[in-house]
């Protein structure tokens, strides 16, 4: 199942509604720092209206870390 094209504030609203920590406090403020309250692993997305290059790399972090990628498609 492939990710649709979105913005970073879909994306980050799509990872929030699964359960992942949302940061906007860390980092000079063109990034987001999301968290995974279980394990506190994080990452970080960037503020950007075109998340073609790392949106599937950011998606694959939060699989990896146990979350569903279908839900967090059906989010966005």
């Amino acid at each position: 199942m492939g990710i649709p094209p979105c913005s970073s504030k879909k994306l980050i609203k799509a990872l929030k509604k699964v359960g992942l920590t949302i940061n906007t406090k860390a980092g000079d403020g063109s990034h987001t720092k999301i968290t995974d309250p279980k394990t506190e692993r994080s990452t970080t997305v960037p503020k950007s209206k075109d998340l073609s290059y790392v949106r599937n790399e950011i998606v694959n972090w939060a699989v990896v870390l146990g979350y569903s990628k279908k839900e967090i498609i059906k989010n966005l």
